[in-house]
């Protein structure tokens, strides 16, 4: 839904009459700017969704919920070609992967003589780095000589750190029995390979050390998704809740870019 919404939003600023100006893309990149640009953006990892599966328990209470987590991300841009207002650009952006999920089981479901309701979150599934490929496209929207709307559009290639199947168990002291018990299990299938859509609406600024830009951007995984499996509840009495539960590893993000002017680097090196 949000990347339908932001896909409206570039349309319809595209069809928008505006005032052309000198400073184009093509003009910028060919006269002003490097062609590298450094990328800085907090993210926040979301996407979940979490199934009931089969269920062969009487109350059904127990289940999972998984929290909104923070990805730091950072790279760079090659900006290989200009035309007119369009930018087009390629490079590669490294992203921390670490969804936690919370437990939640009642007392009573439990009953291990302790209360561990408030003592069962934050617990990590992965914890990657993802190497990012990125292309993408861009089109400025001129305001004045030093300032532009951007939109973008652009595909990437994801490439996890690790693959395979993971198993995680949890274990709690039965207090009753006095001795520690299994209680839950979480089985995930990983993809190490995903693809993923991105789009982008911010603005660039020109300075005299170079352009600065700032965009909100939605990044959606396309076809498949990073990590899906069953979690598995051991409950008292013999019974059991097992469900199902996909991370789909969406990202909604702050993007901070700066790509400093032609020649940034020799005018360093005679310091």
């Amino acid at each position: 839904m949000t990347c339908t919404r932001i896909i409206t939003i570039l349309i319809f600023m595209l069809c928008i009459n505006t005032k052309i100006y000198s400073q184009t893309a093509e003009k910028l990149f060919g006269e002003n700017l490097s062609k590298f640009s450094l990328v800085l953006q907090p993210s926040l990892l979301k996407g979940y969704d979490v199934g009931p599966g089969y269920d062969v328990s009487s109350n059904g209470s127990p289940n999972i919920s998984f929290n909104t987590n923070f990805s730091a991300q950072f790279g760079f841009f090659y900006n290989f070609y200009q035309k007119n207002n369009f930018n087009f650009k390629a490079g590669v952006i490294v992203k921390t992967f670490n969804p936690t999920f919370n437990i939640k089981i009642s007392n009573e479901d439990l009953n291990a003589g302790y209360d561990y309701s408030q003592n069962l979150s934050s617990f990590e599934i992965a914890n990657q780095f993802i190497f990012s490929q990125t292309v993408k496209t861009e089109y400025f929207i001129p305001i004045n000589n030093n300032l532009n709307f951007a939109v973008g559009l652009g595909m990437s290639l994801d490439i996890r750190t690790s693959g395979g199947d993971d198993e995680l168990s949890v274990i709690v002291i039965d207090y009753n029995e006095q001795k520690g018990r299994t209680f839950f299990m979480v089985n995930s299938t990983e993809q190490q390979v995903t693809g993923s859509l991105d789009v982008s609406l911010g603005v660039n600024y020109k300075t005299n050390i170079g352009l600065f830009q700032i965009e909100f951007f939605n990044n959606s995984q396309l076809l498949s998704y990073p990590k899906e499996g069953v979690y598995e509840f051991y409950l008292d009495n013999n019974q059991t809740k097992t469900g199902v539960y996909t991370i789909k590893g969406n990202y909604n993000g702050l993007a901070l870019i700066f790509t400093p002017k032609k020649g940034w680097l020799k005018g360093n090196s005679k310091k």
